[in-house]
């Protein structure tokens, strides 16, 4: 499998991106692996980005197909256009993103027997595609990953790709899911395969004043919502207990830290202390608390003391 020729189907939802979809297209055009379809799903845009990739299936008939839906959000359009994939591996773009040209060609051969999905690093790019840092991946959370992915997401939708047989086995995007639905899918496939990992940058994830996940509370949320689905603190596997009380630590040190940039130290305090009650070490929860717990004050005298040294 390691020079697999295999057709990869690569599902870009396009919503009001006229201005950004071409050059997403041509990272995924210009893959060095070519044995590529592109399904291009506009979810009822109301910019000119149907023209634009009418446009794109004109010059490129053979790779690119379109579906042209009424607006009903990513995870139904992701959906659509997996209904559609005639490929053996699955990928998926927003809009606004780009591939690094070898990404393809550095994941597909890691599909061994029993894996279902591979992931990558991400590089972190401005509106005007300027790269401002990265997000590293842990390169233990690879193999059998479950227990680890159920304390928090690890991939980006962008840097993943999917063996089909996977989707077929465990289904498609969960629309009951406002955010994380990426997340859950994630969990349903390594529940049953193993994860691959390219550890390197493999998509430019562009930030923006729209990205759902500045969202905090709504992601907050969705991970209630996870967990509520996933997470068995009680289960006779031990793993899966001990992560799913991690992953319960998770979410109120974000909303401790959360809290905290907010200054609403009261609150941060309380979440703190429920990390604590769970794994006392968690992240940096001892350092964290001890500042909430100075206050404003304390950590204005704090941070004058920094400047001073």
């Amino acid at each position: 499998m390691k020079n697999d020729p295999a057709l990869v189907s690569v599902i870009v939802p396009v919503y009001n991106r006229a201005h950004l979809v071409t050059e997403t297209v041509a990272s995924i055009l210009g893959q060095t692996y070519q044995n590529i379809e592109i399904i291009l799903i506009n979810d009822g845009s109301t910019d000119d980005s149907l023209n634009v990739i009418q446009a794109l299936q004109r010059e490129y008939p053979d790779v690119i197909r379109i579906i042209d839906q009424e607006n009903q959000g990513q995870t139904i359009a992701r959906n659509q256009g997996i209904q559609k994939a005639r490929g053996k591996y699955v990928a998926f773009l927003d809009s606004d993103d780009l591939w690094v040209p070898d990404k393809l060609a550095r994941q597909i051969p890691l599909f061994d027997e029993g894996v279902g999905l591979v992931y990558g690093g991400v590089a972190l790019i401005n509106e005007y595609g300027e790269t401002t840092g990265f997000d590293s991946c842990d390169p233990t959370i690879q193999g059998k990953i479950y227990p680890q992915l159920l304390v928090k997401n690890r991939m980006t939708g962008g840097s993943v790709v999917v063996l089909r047989e996977a989707l077929d086995r465990v289904g498609v995007f969960d629309p009951e899911f406002r955010a994380a639905e990426n997340w859950d899918l994630w969990l349903r496939i390594c529940k049953e395969y193993q994860a691959r990992l390219v550890n390197m940058p493999v998509v430019k994830y562009r930030l923006h004043q729209n990205n759902m996940s500045k969202d905090m509370m709504l992601m907050q949320d969705a991970k209630r919502q996870i967990m509520a689905k996933h997470c068995d603190k009680h289960s006779s596997d031990k793993l899966v207990a001990r992560y799913s009380r991690l992953a319960e630590a998770d979410l109120f040190y974000k909303l401790g830290v959360y809290c905290f940039s907010r200054e609403q130290f009261g609150e941060a305090i309380r979440n703190f202390l429920r990390v604590v009650m769970i794994s006392p070490f968690y992240e940096d929860t001892p350092v964290r608390l001890l500042r909430s717990l100075l206050g404003s004050q304390g950590n204005r005298m704090l941070r004058k003391l920094k400047k001073a040294h």
